[in-house]
């Protein structure tokens, strides 16, 4: 490969020239391998699959929240019977292949899936009832659940309506996540590579799940907020403030732990850079707040945690008492548990975790390390001011504010009382909190780190390491 006169190689025969763009490399790599998954992954085997399936089903009939089914059961829905046996039919097939050779530890018996009887809906026995533990809002479920009215009018069966699901799900995350790459002035790899973790890209890909969503439009809002710092020319205070009081509302409609990245928006006010006319940024937070807090205060009580099936006995009174009164044993119980599962929070996020990939640690090792570097690389147009310490502490507490919210939502609804740990933390939960790692500490300045310059990107090795993802979990999964 010949190098132009001003370093980087000559154009023409750039082979690698997919991947000095963070934009290209992104949608190049999340379209390929979101198709792939969308096609190969069985039906109703994504993360939690029926549950948002039926989830989106609801929604796409009108109904936006989740019916409650008596005081102290799940939140759930009433379904036409010939879905849920089609849905039924196909999580045997999976569940069949992953139970394969599974015994019960007590009796010795080869465990296999039994859903037992359609129960009949209370108010229509002709459908039957579903119940499920997933966060009530329909702001993070409207993708599919159009997908599905779309699928359901044009006379598509419970597979098809999935496949179709699973397609606008993908759609709407490449193009969120490919929007907030394009748009931000600094840190676009690590845009890049924070839209290409394996568990974020399966999630969009195979899950319908509401998570999908959630981690474009946290994504966004990193985006926005570094653009409000290092914004284009002409770009004026009023327009920066009203597409971060936007941004916060739609992130604080999802899951209430992310609100807080919208602090985000208090950057131009920090530092040397601070610039005292963008005062108004500080609304965004405080929007994304409320529309949080308001949102779960009316609509809390048709959620409940799905401890009960793990025969995990919770009390979330007695710990929202221990949390606001002794939070320093959940700060001990937090750090305890952040020490014993620092890996397999790191390296299921690059691997998904054993129900769908499984093969050799030093596999997660290099994409882990892949990742990283590729996070750090420079774009060819950044911008040229860099993050002061102000700003670097800012993200890094956002970060952790983040991660103790996780913390506490779980030590509340999926850790019994007493234990000295916190239980439930998928590492999928950090998704939406990835990218701020890599945008604290910023693009590296050395020549093999400019993606535009050297002579092999760094980013180009996200396409294998992608790819021996998706070969793993197909035999895996088959």
């Amino acid at each position: 490969m010949e190098a132009s006169d001003s370093g980087a190689p000559a154009r023409g025969r750039d082979l690698l020239g997919w991947f000095r763009n963070p934009l290209t490399t992104f949608l190049l790599l999340a379209i390929s391998a979101g198709v792939y998954l969308v096609c190969v992954v069985p039906h109703f085997a994504g993360i939690d699959e029926p549950a948002h399936f039926y989830r989106s089903y609801q929604i796409s009939t009108g109904t936006f929240l989740p019916e409650k089914f008596g005081k102290d059961d799940f939140g759930g829905a009433c379904i036409p019977r010939d879905i849920i046996r089609a849905q039924r039919a196909d999580s045997k097939v999976f569940a069949d292949h992953e139970l394969k050779g599974v015994v019960d530890a007590e009796t010795g018996e080869p465990i296999v899936y039994r859903p037992g009887p359609i129960q009949p809906c209370p108010g229509d026995p002709s459908q039957g009832l579903v119940t499920f533990s997933t966060f009530p809002s329909p702001v993070p479920y409207l993708p599919q659940s159009a997908a599905v009215f779309a699928a359901r009018k044009l006379g598509a069966d419970t597979d098809g309506m999935l496949i179709v699901a699973r397609f606008a799900v993908l759609a709407v995350y490449v193009a969120i996540v490919g929007f907030a790459v394009a748009r931000a002035p600094r840190s676009k790899w690590a845009l890049c590579a924070a839209g290409l973790v394996p568990v974020a890209v399966f999630q969009s890909a195979s899950s319908i799940s509401h998570d999908a969503f959630t981690t474009a439009v946290a994504l966004l809002v990193v985006s926005s907020a570094l653009r409000a710092l290092d914004p284009p020319p002409g770009t004026t205070t009023r327009a920066l403030v009203i597409e971060a009081v936007i941004a916060s509302a739609v992130l604080g409609s999802c899951k209430p732990m992310y609100v807080v990245i919208t602090a985000l928006y208090l950057l131009p006010l920090l530092g040397a850079r601070r610039r005292t006319d963008r005062w108004p940024l500080v609304f965004a937070p405080v929007v994304g707040v409320l529309v949080s807090v308001v949102w779960n205060a009316s609509a809390g009580d048709v959620w409940k945690s799905d401890a009960g099936y793990f025969f995990i006995k919770v009390d979330d009174v007695t710990q929202k008492h221990e949390l606001l009164h002794r939070p320093w044993d959940f700060g001990l119980d937090l750090v305890r548990t952040a020490y014993h599962q620092a890996w397999p929070w790191v390296h299921q996020s690059f691997t998904v975790g054993p129900s769908v990939t499984r093969g050799p640690a030093v596999l997660a090792v290099l994409a882990i390390a892949v990742y990283a570097v590729s996070s750090l690389q420079r774009a060819r147009v950044e911008a040229s001011a860099q993050f002061n310490w102000w700003h670097r502490v800012l993200v890094l507490l956002v970060f952790l504010a983040g991660v103790v919210l996780i913390g506490a939502a779980n030590y509340v609804y999926w850790t019994p009382p007493g234990l000295d740990r916190v239980e439930g933390i998928q590492p999928r939960y950090f998704m939406p909190l990835l990218v701020l790692l890599p945008v604290a500490i910023g693009s590296l300045r050395w020549k093999w780190a400019d993606t535009a310059r050297a002579r092999v990107p760094i980013p180009a090795l996200l396409a294998p390491t992608l790819a021996v993802f998706c070969v793993i979990a197909t035999f895996r999964m088959y």
